[in-house]
């Protein structure tokens, strides 16, 4: 069996005392792991909750809303699931992981859009044009509030040290 050489990474400093060089060498950082768990639990509970949502009773709604709920809900099972697999990426210390974190929220963007159009649709039947408008309004800037929080932590581990990430 032959040994492994050993493999440093750093950079070389200028002549230190005595005319040597001096080798500083950085550890990577541990901030993509922590998201990555971080990211691992909140997509597991993300899945968990989708799913219990397909048990849900719906006798009281049309069919029109009961395709909207469980399309939306099966678009946030599929999120979550990949939220937890970008977790999974980051943890192993690959760029991916943030790619695949910010798929995740497209499809989280998206289906809040379904919704918010839908809902506000309903409210414009049943309460007239001002209540739709409110509400398609009001949903447009919760979903655009999410889209910019949730897309600022997810591309935390590469603005913080993105050279660790493979």
């Amino acid at each position: 069996m032959q040994p492994q050489d050993a493999q440093m990474m750093g950079q070389v400093a200028p002549a230190g005392a005595m005319g040597q060089q001096v080798i500083i060498v950085q550890n990577k950082s541990g901030g993509p792991k922590v998201f990555g768990i971080i990211a691992i639990l909140i997509g597991g509970l993300g899945v968990i909750g989708s799913l219990m949502n397909f048990g849900t009773d719906l006798d009281g709604l049309s069919g029109g809303i009961k395709g909207m709920f469980y399309f939306t809900t099966f678009m946030n099972l599929a999120s979550a699931g990949v939220f937890a697999y970008a977790g999974v990426l980051l943890m192993q210390y690959q760029r991916k992981g943030v790619w695949f974190g910010f798929g995740a929220i497209g499809i989280t963007v998206l289906s809040g859009l379904i919704q918010t159009f839908v809902i506000a649709g309903e409210f414009e039947d049943a309460l007239g044009e001002d209540a739709g408008g409110f509400f398609a309004t009001l949903g447009l800037i919760m979903v655009g509030i999410q889209a910019i929080c949730c897309s600022l932590i997810v591309s935390l581990p590469l603005l913080m040290n993105g050279a660790d990430l493979e």
